[in-house]
């Protein structure tokens, strides 16, 4: 039996830099990434944002809050790879950046005397090396809903060559695997959750990927510690939660003790939370149908099959209403069962439509 479960949590309301400048668009100038997890990019792969969508206020780079008490429980993570190319070895280059609290450095871990100068909003005049490429880490330390902005400018001509803007956070995206399914790069054909999970990444939400081990049974864990710590810490506000199998009861467990304890956590909502084939939780071996709505969500989606002796079921209040699909009664479900449902490509893209319509990056 697999497991999957998936968290979200995204809000963003704020005034995006107008800086009106000439550009010049070329394949040179400035690539950002999308968020790193501990000391590298697994589960998710090195992602760098389309150039279509630098400046655009939910596609374009996603940054987190960046606290001085902010706890990065596997090391610094919260700054955006920024990889700057030179268009023209005979031109000196600068930044720009559109507010203070938008932090430049040269090494990932912030090591001492390796931040970038800026006085009245532009930076010193950057050092590429032999290949015209450097590579920097910005960070944001202000509040969100917010969208900083940085531009790489030639100074002498007042030419702008690119810009990007980042959109800080407010929302969060778990998602936690099945029974025995463990977030990896290439993700699984066979771990539809995880495939979700990676497509909202690319997206540009801020997702966790976790085994749904990491959320016990009274919803405490691994899981709970991040997301109280980025509604605490990072101006999260908004979360998604959706889990496939056991995830589905592990989604139940983290919303409950989310809603336990939401007194002392901070202000935040559940906007959105899912099931796909949702089995109870309680022990490893637990075959027991999953039928109870998440505490606190505003929105349930409920997909389950029972052609198999391995089955979710009904869950009042869900979407499709009254409780949800079961997918083998329509003609593209038939031949699911407890093992491939979560794989099937509607059901993937249900939740996918969903969870972008009912939660902001």
């Amino acid at each position: 039996m697999r497991r999957s479960v998936l968290l979200v949590v995204l809000i963003f309301v704020a005034h995006r830099p107008v800086l009106g400048q000439p550009t010049l668009r070329d394949a040179h100038g400035l690539t950002a990434y999308r968020p790193q997890h501990g000391p590298g990019y697994l589960p998710f792969a090195r992602t760098p944002v389309p150039e279509e969508f630098e400046e655009h206020p939910r596609l374009g780079p996603g940054i987190r809050v960046n606290r001085a008490d902010e706890m990065d429980f596997a090391g610094e993570d919260d700054l955006i790879e920024l990889v700057v190319t030179r268009p023209s070895a005979d031109t000196s280059f600068v930044l720009e950046r559109s507010h203070s609290n938008l932090s430049v450095w040269k090494t990932r871990e912030k090591l001492p005397q390796t931040a970038l100068d800026f006085t009245g909003g532009r930076s010193t005049q950057l050092v590429f090396g032999p290949v015209n490429q450097m590579k920097l880490w910005v960070e944001w330390t202000g509040a969100a809903p917010e969208f900083p902005g940085l531009s790489l400018r030639a100074p002498e001509s007042n030419l702008v060559v690119d810009r990007i803007v980042f959109h800080a956070f407010t929302s969060l995206v778990v998602a936690l695997g099945g029974e025995d399914q463990v977030p990896n790069r290439p993700v699984s054909p066979n771990h539809g959750t995880y495939q979700v999970a990676t497509g909202l990444y690319e997206a540009g939400y801020d997702v966790l990927m976790r085994d749904e081990d990491e959320v016990r049974p009274n919803g405490s864990g691994p899981v709970y510690d991040e997301v109280v710590n980025a509604v605490q810490k990072r101006s999260v506000r908004e979360l998604a939660i959706f889990g496939y199998s056991h995830g589905g009861g592990s989604t139940y467990h983290l919303c409950e003790r989310l809603n336990d304890f939401r007194a002392n956590i901070g202000t935040f909502s559940i906007s959105f939370t899912s099931y796909v084939d949702g089995i109870r939780n309680e022990a490893d071996i637990d075959p027991r149908v999953e039928r109870r709505r998440p505490p606190m969500t505003s929105f349930h989606a409920n997909q389950y099959q029972q052609r198999d002796w391995l089955q979710g079921g009904p869950v009042a209040g869900s979407t499709p209403p009254p409780t949800g699909l079961r997918v083998e009664t329509v003609r593209w479900g038939r031949g699911a069962d407890h093992y491939n449902i979560d794989d099937l490509e509607e059901v993937r893209d249900f939740i996918h439509t969903q969870l972008t319509a009912h939660v902001s990056r």
